[in-house]
């Protein structure tokens, strides 16, 4: 009986041994077929290939790195990071006398990584902006990759307030509904606060958090996840693919998602609020989506991955209706974008090729409505006047 038992331990032993060491040498043999910087996932809302340029937080989940500098790397994010995480140089703070500037709240929309920093949209609203007077105009770019109006407010809240801005531009994303989803799940309250922290932050003395951190941060666990996530991709229906999940409630989707919406908003109100405190005024803003200005013809592996049940584009604009609808009640200027893109003749260049973000020509024709929204509101236009005398941008945005 006895040496039974000791024969069975024997070979559990052995065969434990041996899968760790199998497990050892897969890990090595993936790690040296694939750059390993890609594997971290800090947060999975955001693309993959800017997972290298963002680091968890403890207040607004994630947050870009901090006095990153500038690199060519192929393929790789081209742009450098100030001491607050911001995209471009160092702003002074306190904030200049007679400077009028202009906070822009979002993500990769508004970060525009791909971009020259001259095409990002907060450079080309500064142009459109400031005209031949630039130096009194400054516009900041905020925007942090998977970021919802929930972790924009949360960013500002804690940290970006100290700016003093005149104007925070708040840009909405199609995404933003499905990205606060997945965000509110980290929220807590601290202190009297709201933060959202983000899970790789474990516990401290937790081993159970710091084991989970080091699988995730694995290259089999990256495999394993990517052929989870690429087999849940292949299914049929509207909401099969990742695209289809994160772009919902643009694609008329059966589903009550009336709950998801309004906890989306909710930021929105709460920011409104904390910027009429700080004497700030607010600019809700957003931009369409290829399915509700092109044709699908123009996009098939894209069109192919929603599997929307009608024909592009979409007579459906239920986002810019809720949102027109939200910053009337919060008494709030509201830019959509949606009818000029509609009016651009060859409107597929206004999206990356078969993608639903926006190109350098549709982000720079997006900067143009919502300077052109800036400077029909009298409250804004008032304010700005004393730093600088503004005028309407021109139409070239090429």
């Amino acid at each position: 009986m006895f040496r039974a038992v000791a024969r069975n331990l024997r070979q559990l032993f052995t065969a434990t041994a041996l899968l760790a060491l199998l497990l050892v040498a897969t890990e090595i043999w993936l790690q040296t077929r694939t750059d390993m910087t890609s594997f971290r996932t800090v947060c999975p809302q955001a693309p993959v290939e800017l997972q290298s340029v963002l680091v968890p937080s403890s207040t607004a989940h994630h947050e870009l790195l901090r006095l990153r500098s500038s690199t060519a790397s192929s393929g790789r994010a081209n742009f450098s990071t100030n001491s607050l995480g911001l995209r471009g140089e160092e702003p002074a703070i306190p904030k200049p006398a007679g400077l009028y500037r202009v906070l822009i709240l979002g993500d990769e929309t508004v970060l525009g990584a791909g971009l020259p920093e001259k095409h990002t949209l907060a450079s080309r609203l500064q142009g459109f902006l400031a005209g031949t007077e630039a130096g009194k105009i400054e516009v900041l770019n905020a925007g942090v990759p998977g970021y919802s109006p929930l972790l924009s407010l949360l960013q500002y809240q804690n940290e970006l307030f100290k700016l003093q801005p005149n104007l925070i531009v708040l840009h909405f994303d199609m995404t933003d509904v499905a990205d606060d989803v997945v965000h509110r799940r980290c929220l807590k309250e601290s202190d009297g606060r709201q933060i959202c922290i983000n899970p790789l932050l474990g516990t401290p003395g937790n081993s159970q958090s710091r084991v989970l951190s080091l699988l995730q941060k694995s290259a089999i666990w990256h495999a394993l996840t990517t052929k989870i996530s690429g087999a849940g991709q292949s299914g049929g229906g509207v909401c099969s693919s990742t695209v289809g999940r994160q772009y919902e409630w643009t694609t008329g989707s059966a589903l009550d998602l009336r709950l998801q919406v309004r906890h989306a908003v909710d930021p929105v109100i709460r920011l409104a609020g904390l910027a009429r405190q700080n004497h700030t005024q607010l600019v809700v803003a957003t931009s369409p989506v290829p399915w509700q200005v092109v044709s699908s013809d123009d996009f098939p592996v894209l069109s192919q991955q929603l599997r929307m049940n009608e024909n592009w584009p979409t007579s459906k604009d239920v986002p810019q209706l809720v949102l027109r609808a939200l910053c009337s009640n919060l008494s709030i200027s509201f830019c959509d974008a949606t009818t000029a893109f509609r009016s651009v003749r060859t409107s597929s260049k206004l999206f990356r090729s078969d993608a639903p973000h926006l190109s350098e020509f549709g982000t720079a024709l997006y900067a143009h409505e919502i300077a052109a929204t800036l400077l029909k509101s009298p409250d804004v236009v008032q304010i700005m006047s004393r730093a600088t005398t503004a005028s309407a941008p021109t139409a070239n945005i090429q």
